[in-house]
């Protein structure tokens, strides 16, 4: 790929989980591509001031990616400038659409591969704990609960299983950015997490477990088999999602937007 201009938008819809992995996507992307000029702004990013804002909306790029629901400005980019587009919801396309799974993809939609990279700076051994979201319930028993739904981004290495709340693809991101930290994953039957994690890479949630069954589960992800499926799903992941697939993922994308 020679030296092309691009421009990726993290929209305001995008949760900061989803937003560290386009980051850590575009830190690949850099890395592994050539001669590429890559500008990353996030809805988020307070400290950028207005002016700079409005002056980057009619900045032409040969590619404007964005990532989320489109902003109403968005309009005037497609103006100027091709454009792509990255949803994990169902919503409008507002550019070339694609998608971070094969899962749940229609004809004409590209996939490209997202990174997860190791949060961790540091480790804190023997603390490990079962971990939840938006207060789903567990059984009770001899072991911690730990709701993550605002702490998912803290540096530390976790220990312990995650209890996935459903089998969507966001839910499938977050169990990844928490598999490069350590943790095991319990979950339906999930066709993304089977994509990024293995089909055996995490602990299967029955239709019509109870809370025996869930209870099991959890004393195994505590323990060693636990330990040992995270470390699998962890060598799945980095080995089906490394950074050189992302760019090659992007770079194949782009090659056919900008050749159209």
């Amino acid at each position: 790929m020679n030296t092309h201009t691009c421009t990726w938008y993290i929209s305001a819809s995008v949760s900061d989980v989803l937003a560290q992995v386009i980051k850590d996507m575009a830190a690949a992307f850099r890395t592994h591509s050539r001669n590429v000029d890559l500008d990353v702004i996030s809805a988020k990013d307070s400290h950028k001031a207005a002016f700079e804002r409005v002056r980057n909306i009619f900045r032409r790029r040969e590619i404007w990616h964005l990532f989320g629901r489109a902003p109403v400005w968005w309009r005037i980019v497609r103006l100027h400038s091709r454009t792509v587009h990255t949803l994990l919801d169902k919503d409008n396309w507002a550019g070339h659409p694609s998608r971070f799974f094969t899962e749940g993809a229609k004809s004409g939609e590209a996939v490209i591969f997202p990174v997860f990279d190791p949060l961790s700076s540091y480790s804190e051994d023997g603390k490990r704990a079962v971990f939840v979201r938006d207060g789903r319930r567990v059984p009770e028993g001899d072991y911690e609960v730990a709701d993550i739904t605002e702490k998912l981004l803290r540096p530390e290495t976790l220990s312990g299983i995650y209890i996935a709340n459903d089998t969507g693809p966001r839910e499938a991101m977050r169990a990844g950015i928490l598999t490069m930290r350590g943790v095991a994953i319990a979950s339906e039957k999930s066709g993304y997490l089977d994509e990024i994690l293995g089909p055996d890479g995490y602990f299967m949630i029955r239709d019509g477990d109870d809370d025996d069954d869930l209870s099991r589960i959890i004393h195994q992800g505590l323990g060693s088999r636990g330990r040992h499926m995270a470390m699998t799903a962890r060598h799945f992941l980095k080995s089906r999602r490394s950074h050189e697939r992302c760019t090659d993922s992007i770079i194949s994308l782009y090659r056919k937007i900008i050749s159209q």
